[in-house]
């Protein structure tokens, strides 16, 4: 999914107007990515940033951490003068960038044009427990579907008075039904 720049511009407007960061660079960095949308265009906002080949993390007062990291190749660096330059020198490049401030799960324009992190997909880090529930629940799904399909051409071909065809999918059914119903997980 392409994120319009117009809707990050207006993200990152938004963020300089109204959060306070540590680092007064972090707001000169952030107005620099707004008001260059050449930038902006390879500029993707997304969870876990220090997992890409190029990411920058930013926080805000509110959370604990460095307020300005760049994690270029597994090494990260804090100096707001190098991180400067990397986005100037290498703006061609897909920049990752993590922003965490106060409620940003409660922000509609940030959760807007947040993008799965090709480099760790959030589909990836779910709990093995809740990946074999949710398996659970659409074999079985899938199971009383096919079910409910079976007893309608069983009555199809009870209409059509097939002998033949009623036998072997009322061993279809049978054989169905003998498979052990998986009870979903609470």
């Amino acid at each position: 999914m392409e994120v319009d720049v117009r809707e990050k511009k207006r993200f990152l407007d938004w963020l300089i107007q109204n959060v306070t960061f540590q680092r007064r660079e972090v707001s000169w960095i952030l107005n620099y990515l707004a008001n260059h949308e050449a930038i902006l265009a390879n500029v993707r906002f997304v969870e876990h940033a220090e997992s890409t080949e190029r990411g920058i993390v930013i926080r805000d007062l509110s959370v604990a951490g460095e307020a300005l990291t760049l994690f270029l190749e597994g090494k990260s660096f804090t100096d707001s003068d190098q991180i400067f330059h990397e986005i100037r020198l290498n703006w061609k490049e897909p920049l990752y960038l993590e922003c965490f401030f106060a409620n940003s799960w409660d922000h509609p324009t940030y959760l807007s044009i947040l993008e799965d992190n090709p480099y760790l997909s959030w589909n990836e880090s779910i709990d093995p427990t809740i990946l074999t529930a949710v398996n659970d629940y659409l074999a079985e799904e899938q199971r009383r579907a096919r079910i409910t399909e079976l007893y309608q051409e069983i009555d199809e071909a009870l209409e059509k008075g097939d002998k033949e065809t009623f036998l072997r999918l009322s061993q279809e059914v049978n054989d169905v039904l003998q498979k052990p119903e998986k009870k979903p997980v609470e």
